[in-house]
């Protein structure tokens, strides 16, 4: 008699163990279609996989939730800026929000029309960077001091291309999040207070190739306190109101991104999270006929990927015991640079024993680590581990330290599985240096 199939879903609709049987613990993971042992072993480890179901719900979601008001996604490409995922979010009809001219050519190597629909954010701008995005027409800079607007209405004047811009004004607003991710305090580099973006409002004014055209928020990543949206947004609608009387066609807000995730849940409330994000960030806007920007990144891709890891050692310290992984702090720095959280699962869960250990790279720092004192399953070396929630500030962040090569991607879609970063070798490491 075949016995029934049962599956638990880690992060739906990406990520879910099938197989386990009513009379036996064995089970394996698998991103949609596709079992993520499978790719392991054909791809090597460390390895990240993207669920492209998972991109598409996410992008949906938003669609869903802001369909009240004209909008546009800007995706926040410092999150993920594989070309095969800047790919599948412009397949979803976004934008883009970039932080660097590398970013913006990533955008139009995927195509050249997504230029009207980017946003170019970020404190230090260089003029070459500004003639590229100005030559390429991208819808909006955003405009962080008085310095840069200098510079860009020189670089407009010299190109004789007109410049849409928007001041990005930091509110005061605490984000509650990790310091190095907060951003919308006076203590802060970015954006400026808003007393002095009126000033620079009427500076802008003045000059022939710039175009005042909306007014932009970001105060900070990851998070989860949707109040702090709210009460940004009431100082920014104020602003606006503001430079309105003051003769100013303000026709965009472009509110930023920021929405945080759940690293130790299932992902099962995004609606309801993402519902009451959009009840934040509207209820402060209503009845001023504005065209809103979200930046949204890590809430789009982060629950979209995992990192396959594989148990080189097992070892233990007097009581201590370490799990060492083949993937190291070069492939996901967050836990090192953040302390930040991501559940690690089994690829095949076969016992139902557990440990408490820590999970650790071969890189010889102390803080290249994944997780300390974690709960377990008890796991064999030479077994995978999938480490989730990657797809956000996972790759983006890699580097080569220790001479190492960066992970190889995979993109899922349904049944398919593709290669869409290649593994690098001590020779692509070496392929710019001279001796």
């Amino acid at each position: 008699m075949k016995r029934a199939r049962e599956s638990q879903a880690l992060r739906p609709p990406a990520f879910g163990y099938h197989g386990a049987t009513s009379g036996a613990c064995a089970s394996d993971l698998f991103c949609e279609a596709v079992a993520l042992e499978g790719l392991a072993a054909r791809h090597g480890t460390p390895l990240y996989v993207y669920s492209a179901a998972m991109v598409r719900a996410r992008l949906n979601a938003f669609a869903r939730a802001f369909h009240s008001i004209p909008h546009t996604l800007c995706y926040s490409v410092k999150a993920n800026s594989t070309l095969a995922i800047v790919r599948l979010v412009a397949g979803g009809g976004a934008g883009f929000d970039v932080v660097s001219g590398g970013e913006l050519q990533r955008v139009l190597r995927v195509g050249r029309k997504n230029a009207s629909k980017v946003v170019f954010s970020g404190v230090g701008k260089t003029a070459a960077e500004m003639e590229l995005a100005l030559r390429s027409g991208i819808l909006l800079f955003n405009i962080e001091s008085a310095s840069e607007l200098n510079v860009l209405s020189a670089t407009a004047t010299r190109l004789k291309k007109r410049a849409a811009v928007a001041v990005r004004v930091n509110p005061d607003v605490s984000a509650k999040t990790h310091p190095y991710i907060s951003t919308g305090l006076h203590q802060h580099k970015f954006g400026v207070p808003i007393p002095e973006a009126r000033t620079l409002y009427a500076e802008a004014a003045k000059q022939r190739y710039l175009a005042v055209a909306g007014v932009s928020v970001h105060i900070g990543s990851q998070i989860t306190d949707v109040g702090s949206f709210q009460a940004a947004l009431e100082r920014v609608a104020n602003l606006i109101r503001v430079l309105r009387e003051q003769g100013h066609d303000i026709r965009y807000i472009d509110a930023g991104g920021g929405l945080g995730i759940s690293y130790e849940g299932a992902q099962k409330n995004f609606e309801k999270q993402i519902s009451a994000y959009a009840k934040a960030v509207l209820g402060p806007l209503r009845g001023l006929k504005l065209h809103l920007l979200l930046e949204p990144g890590r809430s789009i891709v982060g629950p979209a990927g995992v990192l396959l890891t594989r148990v080189l050692y097992r070892k233990t310290n007097n009581r201590k015991r370490f799990l060492i992984v083949d993937a190291g702090m070069n492939d996901l720095l967050r836990p090192s640079l953040y302390g930040a959280y991501h559940e690690i699962v089994p690829v095949s869960r076969k016992s139902r024993e557990t440990e408490i250990t820590d999970v650790v790279g071969p890189i010889c720092e102390t803080g290249d680590f994944f997780a300390r004192e974690r709960k377990l399953p008890l796991v064999s070396e030479g077994d995978p581990l999938a480490i989730l929630d990657v797809g956000a500030y996972g790759s983006a962040l890699g580097s080569n330290y220790n001479t190492r090569a960066r992970a190889a991607e995979v993109l899922v879609d349904g049944a398919k599985a593709r290669v869409i970063r290649r593994r690098e070798s001590a020779q692509d490491q070496m392929r710019l240096e001279k001796f």
